[in-house]
């Protein structure tokens, strides 16, 4: 059957316009019905079948599972080309990264060091897989950022050594070299690194390189109304293995911070030595060697290319902490790299702590929407911050702020006078229903905790803090799930571990634009040692504590990323958490609100565990597609890894009335500090085969394939110009 993109589109059309007279007009998240549709307990949803992922870390990583690292980032990415997925863990200096080889038995071996990208002077921390010569094999970018307990910044003489950005080169035969002098020269990144990604940004076949950094360790500070981060870096690839700092001319280095007194006035500091005015921003901060901290910009967490506008090129979306989020819009021409600013155009420019960004069709309604983490809930159980600072407990209490996530749902594009094409995305987060788990609901649930001078959150942003994020189908029904995890400052067992605390959510699709929270039947908390045996649908353990089932257990998770690592079609999840410190035997109490204290204050270091959740499979099908660029195969059209294709398809199961669309687009780059498999994963239900796939080329060339058998992987190549 060959279905018309076109018809897929009507419906989206008719999807939107269906979603929007219910929701009528979408605005903030605190605007939310205030009844929940899904109450703690509710049966309204049936309890579907959950077949739990299964952490193969202990066994499967020959090497070791725990890292020693603040900021550990994960790729997943076939690095030798032998048709499986491999890894690589970043680690602070002193420690080896890990580069674990897919041995093809459920086993990973550690070969780091033979193969060149150990970095074990690095403090390394971002990372993205990215073939930025077109020869067919991805090579790797490594972010890495300032010592974090020197106090010095990185304008500090010497500094830099052994803490700037790494780029290996892939050179096919299992082994990497370093070219990051000879790349980059003096425009290597010295800076804070933290997320790494990759885009054809002016359509001439080769991918560039867009660095978002953060600000050095010993000077982030969220109190203070000053809380500068360091400039973020844009990359051009001249075609050559070098490449050429163009983020000024580009305009993407990073405004100023947005930093509003009571009254929604600029707090400006200024600048001793010229007489300039900054907002967010005070020059006179120096460091241990006297030199001065910081600069006029946000502190960026995660970076993300996807084109949200439809008209081919690749759009860059940045999310800072402490600052508003950032969309840009790519005008570049042949010759010139230029992008826009439009987040404030298109009405998505809040302040909050944003962290980390996923990029999925959660509606089923053939475009790409995005969720982006925050703190969320956390900070409304507390007394609002009264002084201006970089935090969420302050920006939260007015309308430009928010610590709640994003949901933002794609209903297209609207023209803007003076600004021009902007797309149009409203956060849905709050009116997005979730069934809740019964054995771990989100605190913010229990309306008596929420501070009596706060307005409690509903629907998807009544959930708890996130870092690294994904949207994946994982029971392959052709609804995209999205999984988060994240916490902050310390682990759960260690001081001051209850700030944020966090471990993990699983939210299931149920096909209507809303989620069941499946967290703890699909066996992904972020917490070690947890006993899932006694677990199941129909009784709830009176004390599920003692199963190690709690938020006040979590590790400290950051990094995610997915991709199908023992190629069973059903795609598996990495997790990181950060190493710290954690109580030696500690004595505990229950304090009056039922959290948890320790009566201990010692503590030893300890090295932050890495889960790899291998997914347990099911009966639905699936199709996965791998595309390849002509550039690795002539040196024409698009990039080797069609790095930014947008990929629709169209499968009808046999008991359907009408066909399944689903889309997806290359990316390389995708969240917190980490990098999702750059294959295209699609679950297709009862369909065993898919009718139409549909690939539009950042060359401009479109493909069609139709009647593909599923259950299988696929290699489409650019058709010739």
């Amino acid at each position: 059957m060959d279905f018309d993109i076109g018809e897929l589109f009507t419906v989206k059309w008719i999807v939107g316009l269906a979603t929007t007279l219910l929701l009528g007009v979408v605005g903030c998240s605190d605007d939310t019905p205030e009844s929940d549709p899904f109450p703690v307990g509710s049966t309204s949803v049936a309890v579907a079948e959950v077949v739990p992922f299964r952490n193969i870390a202990p066994t499967a990583l020959l090497n070791g599972f725990e890292v020693w690292n603040d900021r550990p980032g994960v790729a997943v990415f076939d690095y030798d080309r032998d048709g499986d997925m491999d890894f690589y863990l970043t680690a602070e200096s002193g420690q080896a990264n890990w580069l674990y080889r897919n041995e093809g038995d459920g086993t990973f071996a550690d070969v780091a060091e033979e193969a060149g990208v150990a970095a074990i002077e690095s403090n390394s921390t971002g990372v993205a897989a990215c073939d930025l010569n077109n020869d067919g094999y991805q090579d790797l970018y490594v972010g890495s950022w300032g010592d974090p307990d020197d106090g010095l910044d990185f304008r500090s003489p010497g500094l830099w050594q052994g803490h700037n950005d790494h780029l290996f080169i892939n050179n096919r035969n299992g082994t990497f070299e370093d070219i990051t002098d000879t790349a980059f020269g003096n425009a290597v990144n010295v800076r804070s690194a933290i997320a790494i990604a990759c885009a054809d940004v002016d359509n001439d076949g080769w991918l560039d390189i867009y660095v978002g950094n953060l600000a050095d360790e010993d000077f982030r500070s969220f109190q203070e109304p000053s809380h500068p981060g360091h400039f973020n870096v844009l990359y051009r690839n001249r075609g050559n293995l070098t490449f050429a700092d163009v983020s000024a001319e580009a305009g993407v280095r990073g405004p100023q911070i947005a930093m509003r007194d009571t009254s929604g006035h600029p707090i400006l500091f200024r600048d001793p030595d010229s007489g300039e005015e900054y907002e967010g921003y005070s020059p006179g901060l120096t460091d241990n060697l006297g030199n001065r901290v910081g600069e006029p910009t946000g502190q960026t967490h995660a970076v993300v290319f996807f084109d949200y506008d439809d008209d081919r090129d690749q759009d860059l979306w940045v999310a800072n902490d402490g600052d508003r989020l950032h969309v840009y819009r790519n005008d570049s021409s042949e010759g010139t790299v230029r992008f826009t600013p439009v987040a404030r155009a298109m009405g998505i420019d809040q302040a909050g702590a944003w962290m980390g960004f996923a990029i999925g069709d959660y509606d089923g309604d053939v475009d790409l929407d995005v969720f982006v983490t925050n703190i969320g809930y956390h900070l409304r159980l507390r007394e609002p911050q009264p002084n201006p600072g970089g935090s969420c407990g302050y920006s939260d209490f007015f309308s430009w702020g928010t610590c709640l996530h994003f949901l933002l749902r794609n209903d297209g594009t609207t023209e803007v006078p003076r600004i021009g094409t902007v797309g149009v995305f409203q956060d849905v987060a709050g009116f997005t229903a979730v069934r809740p788990s019964p054995i771990m609901p989100p605190e913010s649930l229990d309306l008596d905790r929420i501070h009596p001078s706060q307005v409690a959150p509903k629907g998807l942003g009544s959930y708890d803090f996130g870092f690294g994020t994904t949207f994946f189908d994982y029971d392959n029904d052709g609804f995209q799930d999205l999984y988060w995890l994240g916490s902050t400052l310390a682990r759960g067992e260690a001081p001051r571990g209850d700030i944020f605390p966090a471990a993990g959510r699983m939210l299931r699709s149920i096909g209507d634009g809303g989620f069941e929270d499946i967290t703890v039947r699909a066996h992904l908390l972020d917490i070690v040692g947890v006993d899932y045996g006694p677990i199941d649908d129909s009784q709830i353990p009176p004390m599920v504590e003692s199963l190690r089932i709690s938020n006040d257990l979590h590790e400290n998770g950051k990094g995610l990323a997915h991709g199908d690592l023992n190629g069973d079609g059903y795609v598996d999840l990495i997790g990181t958490n950060s190493s710290g410190p954690v109580y030696v035997n500690p004595d505990e109490a229950m304090t009056p609100s039922g959290t948890r204290t320790h009566l201990r204050s010692e503590t030893r270091p300890s090295p932050g565990p890495v889960f790899v959740w291998q997914n347990g499979g099911g009966g639905n099908h699936w199709i996965t597609v791998r595309l390849k660029g002509r550039m690795a195969i002539d040196g024409t059209g698009s990039n080797a890894d069609g790095v930014g294709a947008r990929v629709y398809l169209v499968a009808v199961p046999s008991d359907a009335s009408g066909p399944m669309g689903q889309v997806q687009e290359v990316r390389a780059g995708s969240s917190y500090l980490s990098m999702d498999s750059i294959e295209l994963e699609f679950g297709v239900g009862a369909a065993t085969v898919v009718d139409e796939i549909r690939v539009l080329w950042p060359s401009g060339r479109e493909q069609v394939l139709v009647d593909i058998e599923a259950d299988r992987v696929i290699l489409i190549e650019e058709p010739k110009g």
